[in-house]
């Protein structure tokens, strides 16, 4: 598993029983010359044929936003069609540059929608092939720990994903998504006061929230546990 930052990449792997233990390492630097120099140094199983790799993005690697309910809209197409002219409309980049996902939507429902940029995703599986290592999945963070941890979401609540730079929140009401916020962090900035800003940009004052990340958390923040189960970090 990869998870690509606005510091450098993070790799986590294990061999494939779950007892075994899992190897970390980070490496500073932009997205390709973090996961190069990482490649290098991580390990592979005996049937090296049979490795994949998962590689989660985050900020800045990523944008979210929400798309408003549409009655015009009947197929994926036509969602994804919307959600390309909307962020174009919103952030001035040229739509086809990026790779756009858009969650299926509920009826009379506002969805999340999902950007990551195609020139980094493929200069990435080109490296990987390299290395005779292709991705099983790739995945923003946010979403993927929305998938993970979604069950444990019910109500109204937000969920938090603290990155190194970042925090990422999707709000939940009535257990659907309803909006979501990624701000840029300062170093060493407090959760709550992060949470207060994202709270206030969305106008949103959810009374549960849920936080994802390598270590606990203190309450009044209910800890779920790391975005993804390799991240973990182990107790001093």
């Amino acid at each position: 598993m990869v998870l690509l930052q606005s510091t450098g990449a993070s790799w986590a792997a294990r061999p494939r029983w779950k007892t075994a233990t899992t190897w970390r390492s980070h490496q500073d630097g932009e997205p390709l010359g973090a996961c190069a120099a990482l490649l290098e140094r991580a390990p592979r199983g005996r049937l090296r044929y049979l490795d994949r790799v998962t590689l989660l993005l985050g900020f800045p690697h990523v944008h979210y936003w929400m798309l408003p309910w549409q009655a015009g809209l009947y197929s994926q197409a036509d969602w994804q069609g919307y959600a390309r002219a909307s962020l174009s409309q919103q952030t001035g980049i040229d739509p086809t540059l990026w790779q756009v996902q858009v969650a299926p939507p509920g009826f009379g429902q506002s969805c999340l929608a999902v950007a990551t940029p195609l020139d980094l995703l493929e200069d990435l599986r080109i490296l990987f092939k390299l290395k005779a290592l292709p991705f099983s999945a790739c995945v923003p963070l946010l979403t993927a720990t929305l998938q993970h941890y979604g069950k444990q979401l019910r109500g109204d609540c937000v969920l938090a994903v603290p990155e190194t730079s970042a925090l990422g929140c999707v709000y939940l009401q009535q257990g659907k998504v309803s909006q979501v916020c990624l701000i840029h962090t300062a170093p060493d900035s407090l959760l709550s006061n992060n949470l207060f800003t994202a709270n206030l940009l969305v106008e949103q004052h959810p009374p549960t929230t849920f936080v994802a990340t390598p270590r606990p958390v203190e309450p009044p923040e209910h800890w779920l546990g790391p975005p993804h189960p390799w991240l973990m970090e182990p107790a001093p």
